[in-house]
Order: structure tokens, then C-alpha cells, then sequence
């Protein structure tokens, strides 16, 4: 007996059926029922009564679908434990991001994951991700401050820059851009908490405060906000590029802007393990392509 047969065999039981199970199965029913005539040859018995519906399990046929069913299941156990051994002993990329840029970062992530589903990404949430790159304790660093040591390798990789989410309704909707400054006149602003040190700063050197209404470390919580005409906010412009919503509107800020540029840190060793350097490869082609795709768009 093959395990093919008995498979075949275990799924005419349970669909009742010859025309069920082989559409199940994916076969001919001349092929479905020779393997199924081989399997009866075998044991010398028949496993089948024909019905109006279909057919029966014989007396016979009960004690083989009894045991297969227990042969199967310790076939997937079998398979279950070695699967885990394998995903055991898999290799894992540690990766410290800065928490502003895990939203805009995590289809990236997810599309690496599907690429290669045997590397484990173990992503920690880390302002400091040069010094934690400099202790190993992770692989690879994702920061929006520069380098200071010579012995850590610092990769550009996109700049961030803000921009203002209003609604449709707001006296600013028919504006395309407006200056920074302009916002010292706004009077309900909202932003993100890892955002607040770089717009304090910016509007420190515009000669002006920026009282927000609002700040939270949530995008959606923003977004959901002015939504409901709560208010203006402001937003990384790469986090609002595939915002599609008629009562929303995107002003982009001109003159003194906020921005600041999100590099890749990694320890400059030739021991580098071939994951990080794996990943450090998709994550500069990622960033390329989505820079062709911004540029095409017309963005």
C-alpha cells in the first residue's frame, strides 16, 4: 500500500463521494477509482456499498479509515517536529528602529518577511540605535541621528519631511502649500509625541511656540481627528502618500521645513553574518523603488 492510495482513500470516506473527492484531490475518476481497486486487491476485501447518494464505508473499510486516519496524524506530527527544529534553529536579524519610522517601515518589513520567510526579524523599538548597534545587542540600526563613532557604517536612506493634514472644509482646503510660519497663526494643531522635539526646534528658529491641542504617538489617532474636523495636523509626508480620502486634505509647507534624514547604521566587520548584509541590500533596493514610484507618480 502507498500512502497515495490510502490518502485517496481516506477522502472518498469523507466526502461520501468518488465525484467530490476527486475534485478535491485534483485527479481523474478513472485514476481516483483504479487506485481505490488496487488498495481492495490488496486486502482482498471491498471498502465501498454503491448507494442512491453515493457510497458507504463497508465494515472493512472502517477498520483501514481508523488506522489511516491514526497513520496521518503521525505523519503531521512527524512533520510538525522536524518544522520546528528547522524554524529553531533559523537565523535571526535583530534590527533597533527609531519609533517614528516603524509605521512607515512596516510593509517593508512584511515584504522582506514574504521574501524570506526562514529570517527571523526580531525589530526593537530604539531611540539610541547607534549605541545599541555599537554593544551588539542588535544587528543593525535604523536612526534619524548621525553617526559619531568610526567603527559604525552610516547608510542614507530617505528624508523625512512634514506636511499638514486638514479637512476638506478647512479655510486652508483650496491651498496647495502654505509657509511654516503660517502655522503660528493655527490655533488647533495636532502631532505626533516623536515628532514634538524637531517642531519645537523648528519653530524655536522661526521666532515662535507651537501649541498643539493634540499629541499622541498614533498616526490613525491623528488622522482620525481631523477626519472629524477637530483640527489641522502635521504629518510625515511619507506616512500620508497612499492616503486616499475625499474629506481630507494634504497642504505641503514651504520655506523652513521639518525634516530630518533616516540612515541605516551597522558595525563596519568583516564578520558581518550574510543575513544583515542580505537585509541591508533589500532595505537600500526598497528605498530606490520607492523613491521611482514617488518620482513616477508625480509626487
Amino acid at each position: 500500500m502507498e500512502l497515495r492510495q490510502l490518502e485517496y482513500f481516506i477522502h472518498v470516506c469523507k466526502s461520501g463521494s468518488f465525484t467530490k473527492a476527486k475534485e478535491e484531490l485534483g485527479v481523474t475518476q478513472p485514476t481516483l477509482s483504479q487506485q481505490i481497486r488496487v488498495l481492495e486487491d490488496e486486502y482482498n476485501i471491498q471498502l465501498f456499498d454503491r448507494v442512491s447518494r453515493g457510497v458507504e464505508v463497508t465494515e472493512a473499510g472502517k477498520i483501514l479509515l481508523n488506522k489511516g486516519n491514526a497513520i496521518m496524524n503521525l505523519l503531521e506530527e512527524a512533520r510538525n517536529e522536524i518544522d520546528g527544529r528547522n524554524n529553531k534553529s533559523r537565523e535571526t536579524i535583530s534590527i533597533g528602529c527609531c519609533p517614528a519610522e516603524l509605521e512607515y517601515l512596516a510593509p517593508y518589513f512584511m515584504r522582506f518577511h514574504q521574501k524570506y520567510p526562514n529570517i527571523l526579524l526580531k525589530i526593537i523599538d530604539a531611540e539610541d540605535a547607534e549605541n545599541k548597534v555599537l554593544k551588539q545587542r542588535v544587528d543593525i540600526g535604523i536612526t534619524a541621528y548621525p553617526v559619531s563613532d568610526i567603527s559604525v557604517i552610516s547608510t542614507h536612506l530617505y528624508r523625512q519631511e512634514m506636511a499638514l493634514l486638514i479637512h476638506s472644509e478647512h479655510p486652508l482646503a483650496d491651498k496647495s502649500s502654505i509657509s511654516f510660519r503660517s502655522l503660528k497663526q493655527m490655533k488647533s494643531i495636532m502631532f505626533r509625541e516623536q515628532n514634538k522635539s524637531l517642531i519645537d526646534m523648528y519653530c524655536f528658529s522661526c521666532g515662535f511656540t507651537l501649541k498643539s491641542i493634540i499629541e499622541t504617538s498614533s498616526t490613525s489617532v491623528l488622522i482620525h481627528w481631523v477626519r472629524h474636523g477637530l483640527g489641522a495636523a502635521l504629518i510625515p509626508t511619507s506616512l500620508l502618500e497612499s492616503l486616499r480620502d475625499d474629506s481630507l486634505r494634504i497642504v505641503k509647507l514651504e520655506g523652513h521645513i521639518p525634516c530630518w534624514d533616516i540612515s541605516l547604521v551597522y558595525l563596519n566587520s568583516v564578520t558581518t553574518k550574510l543575513t544583515s548584509r542580505i537585509f541591508i541590500q533589500e532595505m537600500e533596493s526598497y528605498v530606490r523603488e520607492a523613491e521611482v514610484n514617488l518620482s513616477c507618480s508625480g509626487n
